[in-house]
């Protein structure tokens, strides 16, 4: 394994690990310095990011079912990564050629719609759409 992978492999976890750590003291609701949302700033509406930080604060806490309230989108992007990391990690420790999940060109364009669709759902005024927007 080469220092690049090995230097991956310990990094990303442990720049992870440090966001998780400053999530868990600093709650996003309640924290002034956490930047706004610019998009529901200027038009009122929840964009398909809005409620990550706070959704990323209840899963540190161990509330899975309220990240996923939060932002159910980026809660299953969040699984893809995590994912397709141990994808590279799995490659980098057997010496085979990574090629990652979101290298496959229909599973982005699915992954845009699904979000353009999202963000169009968490904004509609009915339920059980009112849920989606946080």
């Amino acid at each position: 394994m080469s220092t690049k992978h090995l230097t991956i492999i310990i990094g990303i976890p442990v720049i992870a690990l440090g966001g998780a750590v400053a999530l868990f003291f600093l709650d996003p609701s309640k924290q002034t310095f956490f930047p706004k949302c610019a998009f529901y700033v200027s038009t009122g509406y929840s964009c398909p990011g809005c409620g990550s930080s706070r959704a990323l604060y209840q899963l540190t806490h161990g509330n899975v079912l309220e990240a996923l309230r939060l932002n159910p989108g980026f809660m299953f992007l969040l699984g893809m990564g995590v994912t397709d990391f141990g994808r590279y990690i799995r490659s980098a420790t057997q010496a085979e050629p990574f090629r990652t999940l979101f290298a496959n060109v229909w599973l982005v364009i699915g992954l845009v719609v699904g979000m353009l669709i999202y963000a169009v759902a968490r904004n509609l005024p009915w339920a059980p759409f009112t849920s989606l927007a946080s």
